[in-house]
Order: structure tokens, then C-alpha cells, then sequence
């Protein structure tokens, strides 16, 4: 019989990554970089817009139409607030773009996308099927 606490971790380390090296190198350095990754699941994310008046349902799905500065509030032990790094900022407009995409024609803000249960979320009727696919730049 299997503990719920147990748990087995596959890191995958592209040729391409920067942690490379280290994978042959310094095993032990990409577990514990794999840990802290692995600790986001405990995370909840949320996303709003403000003064963004001109957000058009019918197109909020193009990431053209996705292009705001992104401000982080995080909580934790600490509270802060600062500007999001390039990457950040990136990610959060392709992610809400995919989701206005991905939830189908007759929808509008609020999304929800829950990873909890383990299994990846499904979409009915997405717009646009070849803009589910991520791309990270």
C-alpha cells in the first residue's frame, strides 16, 4: 500500500537548458532546484486587469491584444509589490490570451484553471486550437 505522501519526481534536462552542466556535474544542485519548482503547487495564482477599459472579448484571445505591463503582488510571509521581469510579464499575456482561447467563444473573464486535482484541465469549444500550444520565449 502506497503513502499519499510519497512521491516520485522525473527532471528533465534539456541539452538547450542552462542547468545542463549541472545535471552531470552537480546532480544534487538540480534536486533541490527541482524542490523549490515542485513546491509551486502549492500556489494560487490570480490575474486581473485594471483601467483596461478597451478589453474587447472578441479578440482577447489574440496575444496581440495581450500586451500589458504586468505589476506582482506576492503574498507569502512578506508581502511585496513590484514590477514583473520581462519573462513574467510575457507569460501572464500568453496565459490569459490561451485561457480567453482556450474557454471557447461565448465567455468572458473571470477563467479558472485548476491543476489540483493532478489531471490537466479540458476545453469544450476552444477558439483557435493551433493557440493551446506553449511557447516560452
Amino acid at each position: 500500500m502506497q503513502h499519499s505522501k510519497q512521491l516520485r519526481v522525473l527532471v528533465i534536462v534539456s541539452q538547450r537548458s542552462s542547468l545542463y552542466n549541472l545535471s552531470t556535474t552537480a546532480p544534487e544542485e538540480i534536486v533541490l532546484r527541482a524542490m523549490r519548482l515542485v513546491k509551486w503547487r502549492s500556489r494560487t495564482y490570480l490575474v486581473f486587469d485594471i483601467a483596461h477599459d478597451e478589453y474587447d472579448t472578441k479578440l482577447g484571445h489574440l496575444p496581440e491584444h495581450n500586451q500589458l505591463h504586468v505589476l506582482v503582488a506576492h503574498f507569502s510571509k512578506k508581502k511585496a509589490a513590484y514590477p514583473a521581469s520581462s519573462w513574467v510579464s510575457q507569460q501572464v499575456n500568453h496565459d490569459v490570451a490561451m485561457l480567453h482561447n482556450a474557454n471557447g467563444y461565448d465567455v468572458s473573464p473571470p477563467f479558472v484553471e485548476d491543476h489540483t486535482l493532478g489531471a490537466p484541465p479540458t476545453y469544450r469549444n476552444p477558439r483557435d486550437i493551433s493557440l493551446l500550444r506553449v511557447e516560452y520565449v
